[in-house]
């Protein structure tokens, strides 16, 4: 399906019940080294050095290193743990602009409305602006936008509202939203007196409006009290029909000129005439404006300056062939495609709202060309999701660029056209238009337009487009998949797919946090795909990315000005893992067509360390503290299930010169391992047999006893088993860092009881929350300073009750945090 605002970055996602993170290690869990499970070690590289015990706590870096040694890359980074999960807070800065939600479901605004006293209404389904809580209802007055505060009849549902219209005494009204399922909602009004319901539904209200005093009511619905489809009248006392009789189907628009009404929708028949997808009631009698082209239904109306009718949807002269439509204009006589219409490059687009102003029709909707059929028609133009018309110089592009926006939140990929029997309208990232003077505003769910950073509310003023909702703080527009802390400072980098931060525009490229928010460093090749972020303590930033135009992988540093190619790498292969020894090196894992390696910058030069995997190496964890610290001892984890001749089933154990065992390794593939003073710890995936049954034994959150696996994701050690276990949720642990006597454990954890979730600190006995956990839809990265820790992913808010607050892509614990 097309995905309009280029790049709006959706993802899917798979059920979210996940899981948690328990890392605990028993009593009689022998933290000693690993030895030898089964067969004889294995001398592996030509960079072997003296053996190396392989004891965790046995002795310190040696500072006399090849290359000059260095700061160790690690442990000045390293925060006291204990100290800082007791007495840390979640820091509230990581808020974003316009508004924000949940984790999951992107935030939407439906609709918008304007008061008799000038305030602009938004309603949808979001529960942030700012850092402020709200219902799903906010205002815009004077230049502050800030949360409608009545006193609601009962709780608002989750989903919000999906329609809101005012009227001229102060009235409002409001269609209660349902997000999933069936759909069903109810119809609120408030006035002076209160807030009251006044009628119930199936399906989805899509917009509202006063028209003398009455309520009229257009969706995808039944109405309960009359059974009216589409399109319902409240007088005031009692729900009616339309005069002349009710719709047949649903309507989708409702645009009030004076005393007129516009239709639009997917009928054929309302107030007892014949029309299809349009029709007028000009105050005493309904008119037919038939629009008899295929298509689901009218989406959108908008009247030019000289009151010609435009109307936009989804509907073609032939879907199959044309590629073009959805969007017309009213010649006096019959409706006609404007201009060849709206393309998705091979399929007609859809548009779902119009607004005439300044002398330009102005289209919103899913659709990537106007003016044709992209692949035959040269005189099609680029346009995401957003263009402009006028009658005297014909489409234009509007925005001027199409730059990628991305957001933490998961949207679905719908356009609108998949058919009337669901409702994929309201999932269209552009939603509505609102003429305000010389103001436009739009909502939808979109994270950024053009530069303006702004969840699901934007305005264009004055030739450019701006926020609007909250200000924005410290967070991200898209998610930090990966983080690194480093330098003299400990500065807290970012890498990952992210638009704008601290709502600005930013490269593909790291982000440094300081005093004054997130600073890029210059933007990374375009050629490359860049997968790992290091930082050692000298303040060496590492990139491990591949170039896909030669193919060939790199380490590239940051020179200060500019990245840099740290060495060749075309003889050892293209680039899996990327990690760091206690001296700040980079150590990299790597596969070519004939061998699986690990290797090590030595300063000059990129040398092999050891090889002879019978498949890809995904993860190494180096030991923190090594006798020698060019031959440290660590760990594999990938897809082998040999090195050499050596057995050794998913995970390996290097202890300097050879390789060992670790017991019978892993049923399943390993997400992720780390080293640390109390040991070996590993993280896998679930899987499953052709049975459709998950593999037995497989190990959540394992450490090495030095003799077997000991699960520590486990109700005894702190955590539940994960949300509906029963039908397959399961936990996932997407990273592990080991720093001091404690372990780091986050990914996508869901506990039955729906308890703290996603984020979690082993500390020698049990799995405890970071702060009562995160909601996010996974957290991916893990970074530690020396006053707490930072976590990124597509992360909504951070805490629980009264400590729950929005934070969005990344969100740091520690010790004083800052107010916002």
């Amino acid at each position: 399906m097309r995905t309009p605002l280029l790049d709006t970055w959706t993802r899917s996602i798979a059920p979210l019940l996940l899981a948690g993170l328990l890392f605990t290690a028993c009593s009689d869990d022998d933290p000693t080294p690993p030895s030898p499970d089964a067969g004889g070690g294995q001398d592996a590289g030509p960079d072997a050095g003296a053996p190396d015990s392989g004891t965790p706590d046995s002795g310190s870096p040696d500072a006399g290193a090849p290359d000059g040694g260095g700061p160790d890359a690690g442990a000045s980074c390293a925060p006291e743990m204990t100290d800082v999960i007791q007495r840390g807070k979640w820091d509230p800065r990581f808020s974003i602009a316009g508004v924000s939600g949940m984790d999951g479901h992107v935030p939407h605004i439906y609709d918008l409305a304007k008061t008799a006293s000038g305030d602009i209404l938004a309603t949808g389904y979001f529960r942030w602006l700012g850092t402020q809580a709200t219902p799903p209802l906010i205002q815009r007055h004077g230049d502050t936008w800030q949360p409608v505060s009545k006193a609601w009849p009962q709780a608002i549902p989750g989903s919000g509202f999906s329609a809101v219209a005012a009227n001229e005494d102060g009235t409002l009204a409001l269609a209660t939203n349902d997000t999933f399922g069936a759909r069903s909602g109810e119809v609120w009004l408030a006035t002076a007196e209160g807030v009251r319901v006044i009628g119930a539904f199936e399906g989805l209200v899509r917009t509202m409006a006063f028209v003398k005093g009455e309520l009229w009511v257009a969706g995808l619905f039944q109405l309960a009290d009359n059974g009216a489809i589409g399109l319902a009248i409240w007088d005031g006392a009692k729900w009616r029909f339309p005069t002349g009789g009710p719709a047949d189907g649903p309507v989708y628009e409702l645009l009030v000129d004076g005393d007129a009404v516009w239709v639009g929708g997917g009928f054929s028949q309302v107030g007892g005439v014949s029309s299809n997808k349009v029709a007028r009631w000009n105050g005493a009698a309904w008119e037919a404006y038939d629009l008899p082209l295929p298509g689901n239904a009218v989406y959108a109306l908008a009247l030019g300056d000289d009151g010609t009718p435009y109307a936009g949807g989804t509907f073609a002269h032939d879907f199959s062939m044309d590629g073009v439509g959805s969007i017309a204009r009213w010649t006096g006589t019959q409706w006609e495609m404007l201009d060849e219409g709206v393309s998705t490059g091979q399929f007609p687009g859809v548009v779902t709202d119009l607004a005439f102003t300044q002398g330009k029709l102005h289209v919103g909707g899913c659709f990537s060309h106007v003016n044709g059929k992209a692949w035959t028609n040269p005189e099609a133009i680029p346009a995401n999701a957003l263009a402009r018309w006028s009658p005297q110089s014909g489409w234009e592009k509007w925005p001027n660029t199409s730059l990628p926006n991305r957001t933490a939140w998961f949207s679905p990929l719908f356009c609108g056209d998949e058919g009337p029997s669901a409702f994929p309208l309201w999932e269209v990232p552009i939603q509505r238009f609102l003429v305000d003077g010389d103001t436009l505003y739009l909502a939808g769910t979109f994270a950024s337009v053009e530069d303006a950073s702004s969840q699901s509310l934007a305005a264009f003023r004055d030739g450019q487009w701006r926020p609007e909702g909250a200000r924005s703080g410290f967070g991200l527009s898209g998610s930090a998949d990966k983080l690194a802390a480093g330098g003299p400072q400990c500065a807290v980098h970012a890498m990952g797919a992210i638009s704008h931060a601290g709502g600005e525009r930013v490269p593909r490229t790291v982000l440094r946090f300081g005093d004054s928010g997130w600073a890029p460093l210059g933007e990374l090749p375009s050629s490359m795909e860049c997968t790992d972020l290091e930082v050692n303590a000298r303040g060496d930033v590492y990139v491990a990315c591949t170039d896909w135009d030669v193919p060939q992988s790199h380490v590239l540093t940051w020179t200060g000005e500019d990245w840099r190619s740290l060495g060749d790498l075309r003889e050892h292969g293209f680039i899996s893992d990327m990690t760091l020894d206690e001296l700040g090196r980079p150590w990299v894992a790597t596969q070519a067509e004939d061998s699986v390696r690990v290797v090590r910058w030595d300063g000059e030069a990129f040398v092999k360390v050891a090889d002879g995997f019978d498949g890809p190496v995904s993860t190494i964890a180096l030991r923190p503290e090594n006798p020698d610290p060019d031959h440290p001892a660590f760990v594999a984890t990938g897809e082998f299930t040999h090195v050499n001749r050596l057995v050794a089933q998913r995970i390996v154990h290097w202890n300097g010169t050879t390789f060992e065992t670790l017991g019978t390794g892993s049923v399943t593939s390993v997400i992720t391992a780390a080293y640390g003073k109390r040991g070996i710890f590993m993280s896998t995936n679930a899987e499953y047999g052709m049975d459709g049954l998950p593999v037995p034994g497989r190990i959540t959150l394992g450490h090495w006893s030095g003799k077997e696996w000991v699960e520590l994701a486990t109700p005894e050690r702190g955590l539940l088993p994960p949300l509906d276990a029963s039908s397959g949720g399961v936990h996932s642990f997407r990273k592990l860092i080991a720093t001091g006597d404690h372990l780091v454990a986050v990914g996508t954890v869901i506990p039955e009881d729906r308890g703290p979730s996603h984020a979690f600190v082993f500390d020698g006995e049990r799995l405890v929350p970071i702060g009562q956990g995160v909601n996010a839809i996974s957290v991916d990265a893990v970074a530690v300073t020396p006053e707490g820790l930072w976590v990124g992913g597509l992360i909504a808010e951070a805490g629980r009750d009264d400590t729950l607050i929005p934070s969005v892509g990344v969100a740091h614990f520690g010790l004083d945090v800052p107010a916002p």
